[in-house]
């Protein structure tokens, strides 16, 4: 008797409709109770009892109610009306114009794509993205709730014929991904397709392009990905090659936190000794059987507002490849670099996955590095625009240029035709600098002959009888004091930095305090000759990045200290490295993104590599040397255009 009065209730609720809840569920089967079918088994397998009331919804906005077991509209009728209970609208499916009566509600996607739309600058990257989905892709676009850069408009705006979801801010890109799952009618979707990705100058856009590369890629790929997905029914997941990292040697401080999370999706916990693998920020293609099976283990509500959730996020983007390993499926795996190349399925992780821990700045870096070596290279080989006559200042070429949260500071000084160069290599940069602060301790004032853009800082210090016999150390603490972005690149005026320079650099300075490129290249200018240094524990001054706090307080320390050699030839670069005891990183693999040019025009420097007479040095009597690195740039330094 009380069943039949809670489905009493059910039937007298507003957000009870018979009519369509018969058309969408119950289409072709014999007579029955609408209410009492929602009340015994609709609501269990994720039903709607309306238009208006989402029953993923709610139990995912209330977890006490599913954990009670309660069916979710009597709830409400009950006791959620009285105690305001919050009520979210159902979000599927997807209406195509296709999509009608006819089809008896029945899903004709059997894809379903899930973004998370959290970093406002990657929404061009995301957009091109889930162009390459064929139409009838599914695409949901999470968002978070209550922020004020954020809300419905802007998402349907940004991304026509997504659905917009709104998600509390939990959890990560994880947390959102979960919300979403527990809110969507996921019958009929046999695969998803997941997409995060982190924002800002700290992931430059080739970067980004080739992580989404290795997940979606052109539509050709997507199909082929999709094709797999349809054949081979043990391929459950699917990604990126170059971001599937080996999963043991990964993060093991969540290795608790897996073992439950697996205990609770029925997965015995030896699982996590197995060669296993996860997909490196999250984004990747994943079987319905897996989703399935990963929602057993974890769940949305897991994540609390106030609580650190870093290391449940994680576990939670390492829990499908577990999930994967554990059912004995296989993984399809696409080049992020060559969007040509075919998806090849394996059966667990690729041979040339390190069996090691990949921090994600390394793994990222390692990526780059194949990104951008080709990139330089043909450059060099004038197969690419970016050196020679395009070095060029341009007010209009910087306003339209993407300009990264980082500054660029130049000490300089009775040298304005090196500083003449050294402006073409910040002013081309491809990601320009917020600040650009210019030290200047020469007998004549720079500006006087030097025109300066009114986006750098001119910190005038004029000569002092009490400076040393080298004043590198005098003008990097004026310098620092006029400092306002977190992160630093060092541009000396007479070098040379390809435009790719700070693009390449500034990524490492998410993870560590001080980096550099470890391969130091020279270039004699007057002598016609080059040489290579390799320093194990530091690097030159000129090719260093670092981040305002711990480096730059030890920059500062060492550049009060009163040690011979500091004072007397600048050698700073050696004390603050290996003086430094935070965290720093010397990039081992890297292309020809910088090149000390010594002999140059005005005052002469005093450290190693300006005496042509050092041994080392080898001859490039016809500039062959300087031609493969500089490229297009070498008219600059063998009498071409005016400066």
């Amino acid at each position: 008797m009380r069943r039949f009065l809670a489905a009493a209730r059910i039937g007298r609720s507003p957000y009870f409709d018979r009519a369509w809840y018969v058309r969408r569920y119950l289409s072709g089967t014999r007579p029955v109770s609408a209410a009492l079918h929602y009340l015994r088994e609709g609501a269990a397998a994720g039903f709607d009892p309306g238009p208006g009331f989402s029953t993923r919804g709610y139990l995912a906005a209330h977890p006490d109610v599913a954990a009670a077991g309660v069916n979710p509209l009597l709830h409400y009728e009950r006791y959620g009306r009285a105690e305001g209970r919050e009520m979210l609208p159902p979000l599927g499916p997807v209406e195509r114009p296709e999509r009608g009566a006819e089809t008896g509600g029945e899903r004709a996607a059997e894809m379903a794509v899930i973004v998370h739309a959290y970093h406002l600058e990657v929404f061009d990257d995301l957009r091109r993205a889930l162009a390459a989905f064929p139409e009838h892709a599914d695409i949901y676009v999470s968002y978070p709730r209550a922020s004020k850069s954020h809300d419905e408009a802007l998402i349907r705006a940004a991304f026509p014929g997504a659905v917009p979801v709104a998600v509390d801010n939990l959890g990560q890109d994880v947390g959102a991904f979960l919300q979403v799952l527990e809110r969507i009618d996921r019958r009929g979707y046999g695969v998803y397709c997941r997409l995060a990705l982190q924002g800002g100058d700290r992931l430059p856009g080739p970067l980004r392009e080739r992580l989404l590369r290795g997940t979606v890629g052109p539509a050709a790929r997507v199909a082929e990905v999709a094709q797999i997905f349809r054949d081979r029914p043990e391929v459950l997941l699917g990604g990126g090659r170059a971001l599937f990292q080996h999963g043991p040697g990964a993060q093991p401080d969540t290795a608790a936190v897996l073992t439950a999370l697996l205990g609770r999706a029925g997965v015995p916990s030896d699982v996590l000794e197995a060669d296993w693998g996860f997909f490196a920020g999250g984004s990747c293609w994943l079987r319905a059987e897996l989703v399935e099976r990963l929602m057993g283990g974890i769940r949305a509500g897991e994540f609390r507002p106030g609580q650190s959730d870093g290391q449940l996020a994680h576990a939670g983007e390492r829990l499908p490849g577990l999930l994967a390993q554990a059912m004995g499926g296989q993984v399809a795996l696409a080049s992020c670099l060559d969007p040509e190349a075919p998806v090849e399925v394996l059966p667990g992780l690729p041979p040339e996955a390190p069996r090691r821990n990949i921090p994600m700045t390394e793994l990222l870096g390692g990526l780059g590095t194949r990104w951008i070596t080709p990139a330089v290279e043909a450059m060099a080989a004038g197969q690419a625009p970016g050196l020679g006559a395009d070095r060029r200042y341009s007010p209009a070429a910087r306003a339209a240029a993407p300009v990264g949260d980082y500054a660029i500071l130049t000490p300089t000084g009775d040298r304005p035709e090196a500083f003449a160069q050294c402006l073409r290599m910040v002013a081309t940069q491809s990601l320009q600098p917020r600040e650009w602060i210019v030290v200047d301790d020469g007998a004549r004032p720079l500006p006087e002959d030097i025109a300066l853009p009114e986006w750098a800082t001119y910190v005038r210090r004029a000569p002092n009888p009490q400076d040393p016999p080298h004043t590198l150390p005098c003008n990097v603490l004026a310098g620092l004091e006029h400092l306002g972005a977190e992160r630093v690149l060092i541009f000396e005026d007479d070098d040379w930095y390809s435009p790719l320079y700070a693009e390449f650099l500034l990524p490492w300075l998410d993870s560590f305090d001080l980096v550099g490129l470890n391969l130091i290249r020279y270039y004699h200018l007057q002598g016609r000759a080059w040489k290579h240094g390799f320093q194990p524990a530091h690097t030159a001054f000129a090719q260093s990045g670092f981040r305002r706090g711990p480096a730059s307080e030890c920059l500062a320390r060492i550049c009060r200290s009163e040690t011979p050699e500091i004072r007397a030839q600048g050698l700073i670069d050696r004390h603050w490295w290996h003086g430094f005891e935070g965290s720093k990183y010397l990039i081992q693999d890297h292309p020809a993104l910088h090149l000390g040019l010594k002999g140059g025009a005005g005052r002469p420097g005093l450290a190693s590599g300006h005496d042509r007479a050092e041994v080392d040095y080898i001859p490039d009597p016809d500039g062959t040397y300087l031609a493969q690195v500089l490229g297009p740039d070498r008219m600059y330094y063998e009498g071409g255009p005016s400066r």
